[in-house]
């Protein structure tokens, strides 16, 4: 089969690598759409951090696949079943999976990072985080999966409340997803302060009321940092209001640091909160959202290539003109 791999040199290449074999408690998945993102283009580039990429790294941690074979001991899900899959891989023994924080697993292990992903021809995954999604949910909704997984982390630990005033910093596809999910949570209303123009439209489709090209001196409940950019984190703590928070889910490149003022923090008695991963439950909560209709992600996916044209995909991840949603690669037939 082929498979996408990258040596963390800059590039990726398509590789002929033997089929996988489903072990006992794993099914075998022919993936249907492997999307990519920002972290695939750092694991790319070698810029992620060396605590969580194993390379030579076999990209595609958010996808959507078709169970074609079981290995001993499955029985469900059936062969034939669409599916989206946890992708971190808890170990259930820690203290921190014992707590239902298998996001932060002891022994960390995710599908895309250290263990093969799903821009591949065939994948083999544990059968116990396997979550079958309903004929009436999109392959484009069901491929958003992962990163909405994420988003529903970070609101999990936010608690925002119903009829809180939210920014979104950034407007790729996590920013976007977050704006949908601000919904199911009854935000009052929901700005995004973009990064380039001409994301209004996919913006809006996304449940933003108010995009900004520039900041404003408006101050929010709940404000999202979906951007990775160190200036805007810096900025976004002046903009909370007493008792507000902030959640960090952008990257800005490892190493890189932000300078906050901590007597504001104390003083308004403000919340920063950093989100990594998603949890079991997190996973649990977003697809009961897809497959109950409440979140449909469909629009979010603009540009499809074939695994084949991975450089073309790869090339409107950093370049395509606005308005650019998720890049996914189209694995099957």
């Amino acid at each position: 089969m082929k498979a996408l791999f990258t040596s963390g040199d800059k590039k990726a290449e398509l590789l002929e690598v033997s089929d996988p074999i489903p072990a006992s408690g794993e099914i075998l998945v022919k993936p249907i759409l492997a999307g990519i993102c920002g972290t695939d283009l750092e694991i790319i580039a070698g810029d992620g951090d060396p605590a969580f990429v194993k390379y030579p790294s076999s990209l595609g941690h958010e996808w959507v696949g078709e169970v074609i074979g079981v290995g001993a001991g499955v029985t469900s899900p059936a062969i034939g079943s669409r599916i989206v899959v946890t992708g971190i891989i808890p170990c259930q023994n820690c203290f921190e999976c014992e707590n239902g924080d298998t996001n932060r697993c002891l022994t960390y292990d995710e599908i895309g990072f250290t263990r093969p992903g799903a821009a591949a021809d065939l994948i083999t995954v544990p059968a116990w985080l396997a979550h079958e999604v309903k004929s009436s949910v999109t392959n484009e909704t069901a491929v958003l999966a992962e990163p909405t997984a994420v988003v529903t982390q970070a609101f999990i630990k936010a608690k925002p409340k119903p009829g809180a005033k939210v920014l979104i910093i950034g407007d790729g596809t996590i920013a976007l997803i977050a704006a949908t999910m601000a919904k199911t949570y009854s935000a009052k209303v929901v700005h995004m302060l973009g990064l380039k123009s001409g994301q209004e439209e996919i913006a809006a489709g996304a449940g933003v009321d108010f995009f900004l090209t520039s900041a404003t001196s408006d101050k929010y409940d709940l404000i999202i940092e979906a951007a990775g950019a160190t200036s805007r984190i810096e900025a976004a703590v002046r903009q909370l209001v007493r008792g507000g928070t902030l959640v960090l889910l952008g990257y800005p490149g490892f190493g890189k640091s932000a300078a906050i003022l901590i007597d504001d923090v104390i003083n308004n008695d403000l919340n920063i909160i950093g989100s990594f991963g998603s949890s079991l439950s997190a996973w649990k909560k977003c697809v009961e959202l897809m497959n109950s209709g409440a979140l449909d992600l469909t629009n979010l996916v603009t540009h499809k290539f074939a695994l084949a044209d991975f450089e073309a995909a790869l090339d409107a991840l950093k370049n395509a003109p606005a308005p650019r949603g998720k890049v996914a690669l189209v694995v099957e037939g």
